[in-house]
């Protein structure tokens, strides 16, 4: 992780505790077959490509897989509604105690590379489990990307600057900066040619040593300096959902 210090110091007091995810149906069933989602949140989006037909096959659990008939209700949420449930009533196959329910887009064309979709699948009815019945995960497109060499970063908000290692999705505008601010965290950074300007999606970016994940978005302008390297010029915003934010902070992007 680079810098984190003083984020870290900013925080510290205000923050308790910390969520922790629940995998699996554990639970006293008391004889009634119980369906409940596999797990209750995914970190990190599913890859959408031509294998997978841009599809996400999620786990739904039943308590009694020896039971006969048992249909698991299902609701998706997705705001942009680019993805569907393939069904929403999910039948389990004698003798399992899992199926998949699957969503899918309604037409592969539409899903937008710069986009991380976000759904949220829950299980409703007379059997859905009383605790875990809702899920939470998300889905990008997979890019191709090839680096470009390292460019040079300067943050006012750590604050310092590094070099920085640029991939381009190909054919696309579409740039990763791999570990931008902590290692794994790799940040996308979109480019509008003809407008001048780039954009951050939501995303995660740092993790808080306080058990939060920070969040960044933000936008900015696409010049050029005077050795005639194109410079990203952005504001971006860290904060954690409903918790904190530190507010907007410039950082700049030289190219190679």
């Amino acid at each position: 992780m680079k810098k984190i210090i003083l984020p870290i110091l900013l925080l510290m007091g205000v923050l308790v505790g910390c969520d922790q995810d629940v995998e699996g149906p554990l639970f006293d069933a008391e004889g009634v077959d119980y369906v409940a989602v596999g797990t209750t949140f995914v970190d990190g989006a599913y890859a959408l490509n031509g294998d997978n037909e841009y599809s996400i096959m999620f786990p739904i659990h039943r308590t009694d897989k020896n039971a006969a008939g048992t249909v698991a209700n299902l609701e998706l949420t997705e705001g942009t509604g680019v993805f569907e449930l393939e069904t929403a009533q999910l039948s389990f196959t004698d003798g399992e105690g899992m199926a998949y329910a699957i969503v899918k887009p309604t037409d592969a064309s539409l899903i937008d590379p710069a986009t991380i979709y976000s759904f949220t699948l829950k299980v409703t009815g007379d059997n859905a489990s009383p605790l875990y019945n809702t899920a939470e995960f998300s889905g990008q497109l997979e890019l191709t990307l090839v680096s470009m060499g390292d460019g040079h970063f300067t943050s006012d908000f750590w604050p310092g600057d590094w070099p920085q290692e640029i991939l381009k999705a190909d054919g696309l505008d579409i740039y990763s900066l791999p570990g931008l601010y902590e290692e794994g965290s790799d940040i996308l950074v979109i480019e509008d040619v003809t407008a001048g300007t780039v954009s951050i999606p939501n995303q995660k970016v740092w993790y808080h040593s306080a058990g939060y994940q920070v969040f960044v978005v933000g936008s900015g302008t696409v010049s050029t300096n005077g050795e005639g390297k194109k410079v990203f010029s952005m504001s971006l915003e860290h904060y954690i959902p409903d918790v904190h934010s530190w507010g907007a902070w410039p950082e700049v992007l030289v190219f190679p």
